[in-house]
């Protein structure tokens, strides 16, 4: 196992390359055999070279760490555009990565805090036990007993982030349906500039801390005489992450208690501290025992705009009276259509909305949706969603409603998950 991450330009093009040539081999190989093949056999051959492309590409995005590693992570997110296969495969870059070498730790622990792991915590265990945004997080403990999450922050990972971006378009180039997710990888470029400063993520912590108070839900104080630009320290959530927790097979109603928590954290930030917790994967929600909901990991945390906000709360109420002449003036408001649009591209447009509403508002039509009674409801929504992005060059991308959409819909995706029923008609937005 190598106990580092590459480094500079030239070596991670080198093991970047080497991926993308592994996946694009993969992808040859099925398609020099195909003409040979039956329908089964076709079948069979395609889900065999996903399932060994997920492999290549995990490992390879592991080996990269850093930049490439939270790409993985965000990448899995999109699983209404990734292969199923592959989207699992990225899914272990939540909290399953090979650690960095313990003397790379050690000195990053010196540099920024000036004193070794052994002086300033009790104990302090060299092996990571999770993946964060741009770095991994290790147990330990002060004298008084207190235990801790420390999370340090890959080193030079500030230098690899434009390369990076440029890497991963390259290595996931050879895979299907590449130029679905190829915007995502921007946006995403956007994000990683905003986490590399642990001091406001720090900032975010204390603010949600003393801010978003609700019951069964948790936040972590920050020890700022334990944390640095590059290293924060934080005290310790103990549980299971999201993901692993659904695997101990919870029973319907807890599943229904942990989604409302998730719901009510997301509905009390945005409209009334008009922040939000904006990378929602599963490795970010720790579930307690007692399915208390701890959240973790607030490196890219979105500040609305209170009129923005406001105008969004109107959106849902429009889509489901389907109320055009409204829905459009909003989506004008909101900045997410252009004003110059012809006709007949405005009723093309009308057109792909309402049949996107339609499918939409089943969420809000009753009080509470049941996603265990509606297992597919974001499969059925595939085809709403490739026809709006094919309208994209009329769109224009609110940076507001981006962040907002992203995570409002990785909600959704993580409720579908549990099978939980989630009441979405929010008296925000409909009282």
């Amino acid at each position: 196992m190598r106990t580092g991450i590459p480094e500079n330009k030239w070596q991670r093009s080198i093991a970047g390359g080497k991926t993308a040539i592994k996946v694009g081999g993969k992808m040859l190989k099925y398609l020099a055999g195909k003409p040979f093949l039956d329908g089964d056999g076709k079948d069979a051959a395609k889900l065999r070279v996903k399932r060994e492309s997920a492999d290549i590409l995990f490992q390879g995005l592991s080996l990269l760490k850093g930049t490439a590693l939270k790409i993985a992570q965000q990448l899995s997110f999109e699983s209404d555009i990734f292969p199923e296969e592959i989207r699992k495969e990225l899914e272990k870059s939540y909290h399953q990565v090979p650690p960095l070498n313990r003397a790379l730790i050690r000195k990053v622990v010196i540099n920024e805090l000036e004193r070794p792991p052994e002086q300033l915590f009790s104990t302090f265990e060299p092996k990571a036990f999770a993946a964060a945004s741009l770095g991994q997080v290790h147990r330990a403990e002060l004298p008084d007993g207190r235990k801790l999450a420390v999370k340090i922050q890959y080193p030079g990972i500030d230098r690899t982030i434009a390369s990076d971006i440029r890497l991963i378009k390259s290595i996931l180039r050879p895979a299907p349906d590449y130029h679905l997710y190829r915007s995502a990888l921007d946006e995403i470029e956007t994000r990683l500039l905003e986490e590399i400063d642990y001091h406001k993520e720090a900032r975010h912590i204390t603010f949600f801390k003393n801010n978003l108070n609700i019951r069964g839900v948790e936040i972590p104080d920050v020890m700022g005489e334990y944390s640095s630009h590059n290293i924060l320290s934080e005290t310790y959530i103990s549980g299971l992450p999201l993901d692993e927790w659904i695997r101990t097979g919870p029973s319907r109603s807890q599943r229904d208690e942990v989604a409302d928590r998730l719901n009510t954290i997301f509905f009390t930030g945005l409209y009334e501290l008009n922040c939000i917790h904006a990378d929602p994967n599963p490795g970010n929600f720790i579930i307690g025992k007692d399915r208390s909901v701890g959240l973790v990991d607030f490196g890219c945390v979105k500040r609305l705009d209170r009129t923005f906000v406001d105008r969004y709360r109107q959106l849902p109420g429009a889509v489901v009276q389907t109320d055009k002449e409204r829905y459009f003036q909003l989506l004008k408001e909101l900045k997410m259509i252009r004003s110059d649009l012809d006709a007949e591209t405005k009723q093309l447009f009308y057109d792909t909305m309402v049949a996107f509403s339609q499918w939409f508002k089943k969420l809000f039509v009753e009080d509470i949706f049941d996603f265990g009674a509606n297992p597919g409801f974001f499969a059925e929504g595939r085809v709403h969603w490739d026809n709006i992005y094919r309208l994209r060059k009329y769109v224009d991308m609110n940076p507001e409603f981006v962040f907002l959409d992203r995570t409002r819909y990785g909600l959704l995706r993580i409720f579908e998950k549990l099978g939980a029923r989630v009441r979405l008609r929010s008296r925000y937005e409909w009282e």
